[in-house]
């Protein structure tokens, strides 16, 4: 009996040692598919049950911005900007912060005045809670994903 533990304690030592698969970023679409940054990954838009929104960014734009949130400004239903502030389907709280969680690269920021217009590569906004689950309870008023070039 003493030497049938230590060979079981072996045993689940090894199995516990597995390679466990990894998944990649890259998604297989067609190209009249559109991908959206959804916080935990890359997916197909026509596979999302939830609310995202993305902004298109045009590299020939005729309108050149001065502030990222003049490009967030009135190209998503559902996002209001005053100013520098934003707001995802108007206010959602009454004694706590109706501000948005601001992820850019995968970061949270706090402030997003230092972001460059052209160096944007898309922006992605989770409006429902479904959405932006991953980010818990700082997501409750929607995230904003930024990526840059």
């Amino acid at each position: 009996m003493k030497r049938i533990i230590p060979i079981i304690a072996f045993v689940a030592l090894l199995a516990s040692c597995g390679v466990a698969a990894q998944q990649s970023d890259v998604v297989e679409t067609s190209p009249s598919e559109e991908v959206v940054d959804i916080g935990y990954g890359k997916e197909v838009r026509g596979r999302l049950t939830t609310a995202v929104s993305s902004i298109p960014i045009k590299e020939d734009n005729p309108i050149p911005y001065r502030t990222i949130y003049e490009m967030i400004e009135g190209r998503c239903p559902g996002v209001t900007v005053q100013g520098n502030k934003i707001l995802i389907r108007g206010i959602s709280s009454i004694n706590s912060s109706t501000e948005p969680l601001i992820v850019v690269d995968g970061t949270p920021q706090t402030n997003i005045d230092w972001i460059n217009p052209n160096d944007v590569k898309s922006i992605d906004v989770l409006k429902d809670g479904g959405s932006s689950a991953i980010y818990g309870s700082r997501g409750a008023n929607g995230v904003i994903i930024i990526n840059l070039k």
